[in-house]
């Protein structure tokens, strides 16, 4: 997950249970990400198709904030 590594990705990943909603389908398109940019042929390369990295990114904001809340009450 390092090209899709971000300040929401560690705090997605550290305080939501794996199995709440959306979690697996969140790193698997990490994964599916990844394994692209790894094939790319080089930096320029057009290996991620846009539908995918929308809904990546559209996923990732709905976990921060998902994540964000509960870091909130558990403060609180």
């Amino acid at each position: 997950m390092k090209h899709t590594k971000s300040g929401k990705s560690d705090i997605i990943i550290n305080t939501l249970n794996p199995y709440e909603h959306g979690m697996q389908r969140y790193l698997s398109l990490s994964k599916d990400i990844e394994r692209l940019v790894d094939n790319a042929e080089d930096n320029n390369d057009a290996c991620i198709p846009i539908e995918l990295f929308a809904e990546f990114m559209t996923l990732q904001e709905e976990l921060y904030q998902k994540a964000a809340k509960k870091k909130r009450e558990e403060t609180n």
